[in-house]
């Protein structure tokens, strides 16, 4: 009975269909057999599968894609990836912002168990194949496609505490490890060069690693190494990185104009991305999530010399009562303003009642002052403690993920229902609804949105036969209402699934019904 069921076909009958490419919709049905796509046409005969979807009243869409997620770990401990698939999310790009969980040594295996130690994974692969296979045995309901995180990559060679620039030989060894990676499946690279140790990294390490790229076409993305005050000049390190290393494509993390005081960057930005286009030749993009609060690391606040310090090391030190106190000295210089724009996302369980808040708001609650809070929080919890940071323009963003060069990206990993893993935040259930919305009140048709979320982005990162609907692609596919779909997260209700999705379709499996 289960081989009958293997090659059983399924007829999508009577669908909207907006194929992914940007073309106009039209109406047809869509035949699909042992996960690929057969036939898209008009009236192909009922009899020809043994089950019938009826698609009247719906659209019919490519499987959206995630070109920006950190379900590296994620998608072992909840293989379900709810939050992503209930947003029509069938695909996910993963090892961005410098952080893959491969290449792995005895240098960054310890710091990347204690850092992913939340979903109780042992880390027992070395390799890129190691972990695929790993993914491959779990049986994830999305599509998952590794970058190769420059941090982890540098770490395995020199560990997470040389505040340097590669040497020579280690280079050498990064480039082995980088060629290897791409060889047993990782599809590119990934710069974090805010975070350690990517931060000790100059120009010409970012060169020399692209450099061990097979042809010109891999892609790179950049978490840049500024994304405020010097925001021109981490945009010109990613672009001569490439230009230096003969590379086409930059691709750009989350492009923001962080800070109140580099909102008017944006104009700029844009001429600096046109200008690597059209003079240097250069292939750049963007991802961006629909939200003005960004989440990272709680720790990421800390002043010199703590900013310097991974997760891990600065864990041991606020334990000592000593950096404790000077920690707590350095964020009480914060200007009081900055408080507000502050969310606690994430910490030890017994705060778990202040989650969601700003930590002007704990204050209150607290009666105690919120840099003290923040640093007992960053004390009790360094490596979990994570907050939002509002500090983006609701018009800029507007403007970017109108771009044409920009598609979405959720930064976010795929959570399930539940908070056993931890909140997340409300971009990891409900960015592709706002996404969509967003685009559509700037009036944009819908044909040319949905080709943002999938044929533009799979030609971004080069997923073969992924992103259009056509014959001989997979069956990767998202039946739904647009004029309903909306998000209903947010950062009191984070894991909230968006509604609007009538039923998701990955590799020709049903996985997913509203």
């Amino acid at each position: 009975m289960s081989g009958c069921l293997k090659h059983l076909k399924t007829l999508f009958k009577d669908a909207r269909i907006i194929d992914g490419t940007g073309a106009p919709e039209y109406y047809g049905d869509v035949l699909l057999s042992e996960g690929v796509i057969v036939a898209v046409e008009q009236n192909i005969a009922a009899t020809s599968a043994g089950e019938i979807i009826n698609a009247a009243g719906l659209t019919l869409a490519p499987g959206f894609i995630d070109v920006h997620s950190h379900s590296d770990l994620s998608i072992l401990a909840a293989p379900e990836a709810f939050g992503k698939i209930s947003q029509g999310v069938t695909t996910e790009i993963i090892g961005n912002c410098g952080l893959s969980p491969f290449p792995l040594t005895d240098l960054n295996r310890g710091h990347l168990q204690e850092l992913w130690g939340h979903y109780q994974i042992d880390l027992t692969w070395n390799s890129c194949s190691g972990y695929l296979r790993e993914v491959e045995r779990r049986q994830p309901a999305v599509n998952i496609f590794p970058l190769v995180g420059h941090n982890t990559l540098r770490a395995a060679v020199i560990g997470y505490d040389t505040p340097r620039p590669a040497t020579t030989s280690e280079l050498a060894a990064m480039q082995q490890l980088l060629a290897a990676s791409i060889a047993d499946g990782a599809i590119g690279l990934s710069f974090g060069l805010p975070y350690v140790p990517g931060k000790f990294a100059d120009q010409n390490e970012l060169a020399m690693l692209r450099m061990a790229l097979p042809g010109r076409d891999h892609p790179c993305s950049f978490h840049l190494r500024s994304e405020g005050n010097s925001l021109e000049n981490a945009l010109a390190e990613a672009f001569n990185s490439a230009k230096q290393s003969n590379q086409h494509k930059v691709h750009i993390s989350h492009l923001k104009t962080s800070g109140e005081a580099n909102w008017h960057k944006l104009d700029r930005v844009f001429g600096l991305i046109k200008q690597a286009q059209q003079c240097d030749g250069l292939c750049v993009t963007a991802d961006r999530y629909p939200y003005v609060e960004s989440m990272t690391q709680l720790s990421m606040i800390l002043p010199e010399p703590y900013c310097d310090l991974d997760d891990s090391s600065l864990d041991r030190q606020l334990r000592d009562n000593h950096h404790f106190e000077a920690v707590v000295a350095a964020l009480a210089q914060l200007l009081p303003g900055r408080w507000e724009n502050i969310r606690l996302v994430s910490g030890a369980p017994h705060r778990q009642t202040l989650f969601g808040k700003t930590f002007d708001h704990i204050a209150a609650i607290t009666g105690q002052p919120p840099h003290l809070t923040c640093a007992e929080i960053l004390r009790e919890s360094t490596l979990s403690a994570r907050a939002a940071f509002h500090g983006m323009s609701e018009a800029n963003m507007k403007q970017i993920i109108q771009a044409p060069f920009t598609v979405c990206g959720s930064d976010e990993s795929a959570l399930p229902a539940h908070y056993s893993f931890g909140r997340g935040h409300p971009r990891g259930f409900g960015s592709f609804p706002r996404f969509i919305r967003g685009l559509s009140e700037s009036g944009m048709s819908l044909e040319q949105i949905i080709y943002k979320l999938t044929g533009q982005s799979a030609a971004i990162f080069n997923l073969p036969r992924r992103g259009t609907i056509k014959p001989g692609n997979w069956a990767d596919l998202v039946l739904f209402e647009p004029d309903i779909f909306l998000d209903q997260a947010d950062f009191k209700s984070p894991h909230q699934p968006a509604v609007g999705i009538n039923q998701v379709w990955v590799n020709g499996k049903h996985l997913y019904s509203l």
